[in-house]
């Protein structure tokens, strides 16, 4: 029954209460049943239309539509569910098809034009810069970036690279973290792993392993 049904049935089961205790006059009994006679005629047309519908539609057609309402209430929960894990991730599982999904589209938005569309970085970035301005590194586990622990590749993402390096060498990473959410920085580096060797993660993880304090 529709919600207006249910109050209809609500107003109705109240005044048969007011009848019952006798407090009812004969002006509010008269509008009583005029109301109760319009009421049932409403609900009447009510089942009328929904069973005309129901019959237009025949079985392929209820199909259909319950398919229809279905797949509505499947797609409303997946993107729910998509938006939870972007909004709520606190770590780069690069397992994750919904981060790394997200992750990429941040990736080419905010890191293709100096680390490349394919994480290669740029041409010289393995050379001698004792001053700084290194070009962009690779990105694709090819550079010894898997040196760095996951926090130490958000922190760097955030806050950009020169809160990391020595005061004289001038260090061009620019940090994100007016322009991405924490979430979305998770993302990008669950991305940027997902792109990685085992080998590589393999190695990230025993690099991170011998740095932990002991305890």
């Amino acid at each position: 029954m529709s919600r207006t049904g249910d109050e209809r049935r609500s107003r109705r089961l109240a005044r048969m209460r007011a009848r019952a205790l006798g407090g009812e006059r004969r002006s509010d009994r008269l509008l009583r049943e005029i109301v109760d006679e319009a009421e049932e005629e409403i609900e009447a047309a009510e089942r009328s239309l929904a069973a005309n519908i129901s019959r237009k539609l025949g079985p392929k057609g209820r199909f259909l539509a319950f398919a229809t309402l279905i797949g509505v209430a499947i797609t409303a929960a997946s993107i729910y569910y998509e938006r939870r894990v972007v909004e709520t991730a606190v770590r780069a599982d690069w397992q994750d098809p919904v981060l790394v999904s997200e992750g990429r589209a941040l990736y080419r938005n905010n890191c293709a034009f100096c680390h490349g569309d394919a994480l290669e970085g740029q041409a010289g970035w393995d050379g001698d810069y004792p001053r700084g301005h290194r070009p962009a590194l690779p990105l694709d586990g090819t550079a010894p970036i898997w040196r760095l622990s996951d926090d130490d590749i958000f922190d760097v993402i955030k806050y950009g690279g020169q809160p990391f390096s020595p005061r004289s060498y001038k260090n061009d990473m620019p940090g994100f973290e007016m322009q991405i959410s924490d979430a979305g920085i998770w993302a990008l580096v669950a991305f940027m792993k997902s792109k990685w060797s085992e080998e590589t993660r393999q190695r990230q993880e025993e690099e991170a392993a011998l740095r932990r304090p002991p305890g």
